[in-house]
């Protein structure tokens, strides 16, 4: 790669990544995010916020192209040139910007970007003010810019500890509302790990994080191949042994995980629970069949709905009476799941039955259709005597078992963790079945499938009836947590946050949907900052992952190997283009063109 396409590369992503972090700003999230501190006073959330964007410029302003299986060769001294123009346009293009703001007359900009406070120009600045904050910010960028860069040319044996070390300690400043407690509760002080004050990491803390996590990567970098080896080669039984005694660690770090953390945490992970559940069925249609549904929080509401009718709830009518709606049955709850399971898997079949022959985009906006169709069919006058229309239903079942109820937080983590481990068996053996490999096959090319065999409709069919079977479980658990159900709770919102968790995680990849709800789910539930910038931070999030990692963050093997054939792929077809348009010399019989 030329030094002219790396600079190329490094204005482009300088302009996007000054786009971004000047929008950021004025949404205020720099000034809200910089309440929360993260190691000491050295580092806050918004001091964290205005550094990225020139991090991640100076790292993709030096992206090889993949050619016939190679990475294209950069030259240290183009990279590193690059990495400092990336960064130096994002801090020339931020100072310019509060450099305006300062010339303008006072209120200027402000009544139109209302976020622009002087507390916000004193973050950007360092409290330095103009003109030596401007220039602070134009080093501060180029700098990092050249970090990023130089972090993406260190070699794998040292970038990996660097980087597992860096983000485990930005995970334990981050949950700091999980760790201090945590670690209370197991008779461990914790004041030299996070401040007392300031809550966030001490220095030394950091410091020690960081140096564990890089540690233990450059141990399990020399040992892990060794250690997978023996294990590989233990027998059957000892294997066995092996995996049951991890299964059994991991259980009961589970069951005693809600006696450690509280009621409110316990909330928070009862939510990722339901998205999980979700997500999971979401998985089994995008990620194993290759189908786009933008609708599935009909399923979703599709399981509330019937779980209130089969066991019992009232209605409320329009002058606030409770009433019996005009279907309903008194089942018990745990006898009224698997009809709930039964004839949510019809309405897939039903829902899947008109799309078999739309593909892509086309397939997406249909069943974006059936899930708008779903929320105002369960609002609208038509139903109400079913589903007591905008006013819901009220008094559905805590699924008690001999007068023990699972509605308060910690008993309904117990509830939802019984449901989300049945799901993660039910979608571990649809993976590796029959089934499965004919998903795989229609996902990869569903014209070879069906040539091959493949009955394409009758497993597309199955594919939304099984994804339709596991998402209506998030409902039912929904319903029994939160006790009542109004049509305000399924919008298209629920849907698109769904597909943001399978595609972040790895689509195919059931490890990856659990971390991806964490992030997209538990984080912000941690994090009160993170709520109002919640969709914002969902669509930054896709944007990053497609654009560094479009696999996924822990993806499905088969999945990124077709990725990364189809980048591979589309770079040979990029340089070839770019070699047909290079302009030619052809010297002959005493004459140039």
């Amino acid at each position: 790669m030329t030094g002219s396409q790396l600079n190329r590369q490094a204005v482009t992503a300088g302009l996007v990544g000054a786009a971004a972090l000047v929008y950021v700003a004025l949404t205020g999230m720099v000034e809200k995010f910089d309440t929360r501190n993260l190691i000491g006073n050295f580092l806050t959330l918004g001091n964290l916020l205005v550094a990225l964007p020139a991090l991640l410029t100076g790292y993709l302003a030096i992206r090889q192209r993949v050619v016939a299986g190679q990475r294209e060769a950069v030259a240290p001294r183009a990279a590193i040139t690059a990495g400092l123009l990336s960064g130096a346009i994002v801090g020339g293009v931020t100072a310019a910007g509060v450099a305006l703001v300062e010339l303008l007359p006072d209120g200027a900009v402000r009544r139109i970007f209302i976020q622009v406070s002087p507390a916000l120009l004193s973050i950007l600045t360092f409290g330095r003010g103009v003109p030596l904050g401007l220039l602070l910010l134009l080093v501060y960028g180029a700098v990092l810019g050249l970090l990023g860069a130089g972090f993406r040319l260190l070699p794998g044996p040292i970038a990996r500890p660097i980087g597992v070390g860096l983000a485990v300690t930005l995970t334990f400043a981050l949950l700091q509302r999980i760790f201090p407690p945590l670690l209370f509760e197991l008779g461990l002080d914790t004041r030299w790990l996070y401040s007392p004050t300031l809550l966030g990491l001490t220095i030394p803390g950091a410091l020690a994080v960081f140096a564990i996590a890089a540690g233990l990567t450059v141990l399990w970098s020399a040992r892990g191949p060794a250690v997978r080896r023996r294990v590989e080669q233990l027998p059957p039984e000892r294997r066995r042994v092996v995996n049951a005694t991890s299964m059994l660690v991991l259980a009961i770090v589970l069951v005693l995980l809600p006696q450690l953390l509280g009621s409110t945490l316990s909330q928070v992970l009862g939510q990722v629970g339901v998205f999980l559940l979700m997500g999971l069925g979401l998985n089994i249609v995008v990620g194993y069949a290759g189908l786009l549904d933008l609708g599935y929080v009909a399923f979703f509401a599709t399981g509330a709905y019937l779980t209130a009718l089969f066991t019992g709830a009232n209605r409320v009518t329009s002058i606030g009476d409770l009433v019996a709606p005009a279907f309903v049955l008194h089942l018990n709850f745990y006898l009224a799941v698997p009809l709930v399971i039964v004839v949510t898997a019809l309405v897939g079949v039903l829902i899947g039955a008109p799309v078999l022959r739309l593909r892509g985009d086309y397939l997406a906006i249909v069943t974006l259709g059936f899930g708008e169709i779903a929320r105002v069919l369960v609002q609208s006058s038509w139903l109400q005597d079913y589903t007591g229309g905008p006013q819901g239903l009220r008094d559905v079942t805590d699924a008690a078992i001999g007068g023990f109820g699972f509605r308060d937080p910690q008993p309904f983590f117990y509830l939802v963790l019984v449901f989300c481990v049945l799901a993660i068996f039910v979608s571990q053996r649809l993976a590796s079945s029959r089934v499965g490999r004919a998903w795989n096959a229609m996902r990869e090319d569903e014209l070879a499938a069906e040539a091959m065999g493949v009955s394409t409709i009758k497993y597309k069919l199955l594919a939304f009836a099984m994804g339709a079977a596991v998402g209506c479980l998030s409902g039912t658990l929904f319903a029994v947590q939160i006790g009542s159900i109004a049509s305000g709770s399924f919008t298209i919102l629920v849907s698109i946050t769904v597909l943001a968790i399978v595609i972040l995680g790895g689509m195919g990849s059931i490890p990856g949907v659990i971390v991806g709800t964490l992030l997209l789910i538990g984080l912000p539930g941690l994090l009160d900052e993170f709520e109002e910038y919640r969709l914002l931070i969902y669509g930054a999030a896709l944007i990053l992952i497609m654009i560094l990692r479009p696999q996924g963050l822990i993806p499905n093997v088969r999945r990124m190997r077709e990725l990364q054939e189809d980048e591979a792929a589309q770079d040979t077809w990029l340089k070839k283009e770019e070699a047909e348009a290079a302009p030619t010399v052809t010297v002959g019989g005493g004459g140039a063109s």
